[in-house]
């Protein structure tokens, strides 16, 4: 038996702009808050949108990849990330919360929208299953209302741009994956932070 099923558009709910002011702490929160995630051809197309904007941002690196046994950072950086303007690692530099704008959807609006990262792009599909299944982000407030059914939402724009993300960012089975340590987030977990720097990953 076939079930079809009536595609309903992603879109944001009402006034919300949460995807772009509040950032996680990932794989915990040693490893402090991270950024938007940047492929290493976005980077430099980002900090000429910040220079052209007049906006300060700060760009760190995320994913790095060795081939041989060091242990003193990777050879080569595969991610980075844009991270937020506040102390506490929140707030998209490139969201408008100065200004009386407001995204179609009430919301604030960012200043990038036309060039932003795939990642943003990809939202809220944060990966898919192995039957290539969409995953959402539950935290974005439209997938906490429609969380039944991934399937039911078009999501083919989204899907576009992980798809590109994952084509863009193999990695070799025998590369040893070292993580980027922020060192920023919240005042109260600060104590529980490792240094800023590489960590080389357990595999």
């Amino acid at each position: 038996m076939v079930v079809s099923y009536i595609y309903r558009p992603f879109r944001c709910v009402d006034g919300c702009s949460d995807c772009c002011i509040y950032r996680q702490y990932f794989p915990s929160v040693e490893y402090g808050k991270t950024g938007v995630l940047l492929l290493p051809h976005e980077k430099l197309r980002i900090e000429n949108c910040a220079k052209r904007d007049g906006t300060e941002i700060k760009i760190l690196p995320r994913i790095g990849l060795s081939d041989e046994c060091r242990n003193d950072g990777p050879d080569r950086i595969i991610m980075y990330q844009l991270m937020g303007k506040e102390t506490d690692g929140n707030t998209c530099p490139f969201l408008d919360i100065e200004s009386d704008k407001k995204a179609p959807n009430g919301g604030y609006p960012c200043k990038i929208y036309e060039e932003r990262p795939l990642a943003c792009q990809a939202y809220p599909v944060s990966h898919c299953t192995k039957n290539q299944n969409p995953v959402l982000d539950t935290r974005c407030k439209f997938c906490k209302v429609n969380v039944d059914s991934p399937e039911k939402y078009s999501l083919i724009k989204e899907l576009a741009a992980l798809k590109k993300i994952k084509g863009l960012s193999r990695i070799s089975t025998t590369a040893r994956v070292w993580r980027y340590a922020t060192h920023i987030g919240e005042k109260k977990d600060r104590k529980k932070f490792l240094p800023e720097g590489w960590v080389l990953q357990d595999m």
